[in-house]
């Protein structure tokens, strides 16, 4: 659950739990998402079993623990839905679990991504196949393998937030301590000057 927040972005514990419930009968699939999770009584060995856990993976829990982060403001349906709930997926088996994404889905295996992506494309890569694993491929793809550190992440921020708005936004946050580097203010000197700054009095 840590390693959910951590990728959510949100203080944890959690401000609410997040449950999960087995039951017999359930109202969709083998699992669903929401408070409470849903899932199928035998799905109980993922849930309870840490070596059955370190062995096969959560890749169902996880999955329904990601949709119930995804946020509207970062979400592009109907393609997104069941994709980026399994960056959570990925993530926890990695990090948590030390299992490897080809290990924890099959779908993940290196010839099955490859194939994917080559009939994509093939296809005429037209957005209305941009779905689910295909879908999940171009974030697989695009987030950065290696951890950033705080002061790259600020920087990152600064500059993306300023591009945004079209504004110099650097003095700003200079005024607030952040680390921002040199390189990024010449960068962005060239932007217009935030003349509503509500720091510039302190500066």
């Amino acid at each position: 659950m840590k390693a959910v927040a951590k990728l959510a972005g949100c203080p944890s514990p959690f401000l609410r739990p997040e449950r999960i419930v087995t039951d017999i009968q359930i109202s969709a699939g083998w699992m669903h998402s929401g408070y409470p999770i849903m899932a199928q009584l035998k799905s109980v060995k993922e849930l309870i079993q840490v070596d059955y856990m370190k062995s096969a993976g959560v890749w169902g829990p996880t999955h329904e623990l990601g949709h119930n982060q995804q946020k509207e403001m970062w979400e592009f349906p109907p393609h997104t839905g069941e994709a980026t709930c399994n960056l959570w997926s990925v993530y926890i088996h990695e990090t948590v679990l030390h299992i490897p994404r080809e290990k924890a889905h099959g779908d993940l295996k290196p010839e099955m991504r490859e194939e994917r992506i080559k009939a994509y494309i093939n296809g005429g890569a037209k957005l209305e196949n941009w779905s689910v694993w295909t879908c999940l491929e171009t974030y697989l793809q695009s987030i950065p393998h290696r951890v950033m550190t705080k002061e790259e992440k600020m920087n990152l921020w600064a500059e993306k937030f300023s591009q945004e708005v079209k504004m110099n936004l650097i003095p700003f946050f200079k005024t607030w301590g952040w680390p921002i580097e040199d390189r990024l203010a010449m960068k962005l000197s060239s932007l217009p000057t935030w003349d509503k700054n509500p720091m510039k009095n302190y500066i």
